[in-house]
């Protein structure tokens, strides 16, 4: 399906949830590139604690009763903004397209909607309240997660452990948290059979992989999404993998390893159009992604391109550790 035709077939989706405390909820929730994007495109953007978002429809993750401050940024000088909210959680004022909005205590999907009033532009923000979790378990609702190591990594609080993970369910695995990708897109590989599953994205590298599609977009690729072959990774599941870095990007949501794969085949394209598809096509799109970061240093992050094997083609790793490293 085109980027397009995605747009002309967009519904806004009911999904209804249980709460902890047992109240059902009907939350209306972007599931498909929103369809008003073709006649009333938002023309602003938003930042959520400082971090921009990652473009008209966004997922936000906070914990249980957390307040975050949500500013509209590149507002046209005629513009009328309200921030639209659910029943659930409250939102105040904070100064001209400005709001704080603090979370329910109920872990789960709560839409928020930024309306210019002057044209009719949607602002979609997907927030997911995280279910608390401390290192010292190791497992979340029988979906095992295994241990996180108990300090950060050089005390960079980047590699802190977790205090929540965003639960996953048929009922919100589609929910959109960027234009090209979905929340169910990172889920981790092992228990493919349990429900609820669990992960953790982080809002900056969804930022990052949006940049990525668009210079794409400038090479002449106009793509419905990246293949996320790994998204996140629980401790155990990494562990299991064989993989003996216990601070990988992967756990705390930070990194993916993606994949050009416009004809759905399973594998990268041949990006670079010489015929033949290797690890050449991974290094073409780690130069492109490293011209992004070069324009965006705020994205930086790991860089790496890797060869096919017996198990998958090439792919590329990034990451948005903050500091530039390829490998």
């Amino acid at each position: 399906m085109t980027w397009l035709n995605q747009l002309r077939g967009a519904v806004l989706a009911a999904t209804v949830i249980t709460t902890p405390t047992g109240h059902a909820a009907t939350l209306h929730t972007i599931n498909a590139l929103p369809a008003h994007r073709l006649a009333a495109p938002p023309q602003f953007s938003a930042q959520i604690d400082d971090e921009p978002v990652a473009g008209d429809v966004s997922g936000v993750f906070v914990m249980p009763g957390e307040t975050v401050f949500i500013d509209a940024t590149e507002v046209p000088e005629q513009a009328d903004l309200h921030l639209q909210t659910s029943d659930h959680g409250t939102a105040h004022e904070a100064g001209d397209d400005q709001w704080h909005w603090r979370a329910p205590d109920a872990p789960g999907l709560y839409p928020l909607t930024i309306r210019n009033r002057a044209t009719g532009g949607l602002l979609h923000l997907n927030v997911l309240v995280k279910t608390p979790f401390t290192r010292r378990r190791t497992q979340l609702d029988g979906y095992d997660i295994g241990r996180y190591q108990p300090l950060p990594d050089d005390r960079d609080p980047v590699y802190a452990p977790p205090r929540g993970l965003v639960q996953v369910t048929a009922a919100n695995r589609n929910t959109r948290i960027a234009p090209h990708f979905t929340l169910g897109q990172f889920l981790c590989h092992q228990q493919p059979d349990h429900t609820p599953k669990a992960l953790l994205v982080r809002q900056r590298l969804l930022v990052k992989l949006e940049h990525i599609i668009a210079a794409l977009a400038e090479a002449g690729l106009e793509l419905d999404t990246l293949t996320v072959m790994s998204g996140f990774r629980t401790p155990q599941y990494n562990a299991d993998i064989g993989n003996t870095t216990v601070y990988s990007r992967h756990l705390y949501g930070g990194a993916a390893d993606i994949f050009v794969d416009a004809n759905e085949d399973g594998e990268m394209d041949d990006v670079n159009a010489d015929g033949v598809i290797n690890r050449y096509d991974a290094e073409w799109l780690a130069d492109l992604i490293e011209t992004v970061t070069a324009a965006k240093p705020r994205l930086a992050g790991g860089l790496s391109a890797y060869p096919g094997n017996g198990y998958h083609g090439p792919f590329v790793h990034v990451d948005v550790r903050g500091t530039a490293v390829r490998w």
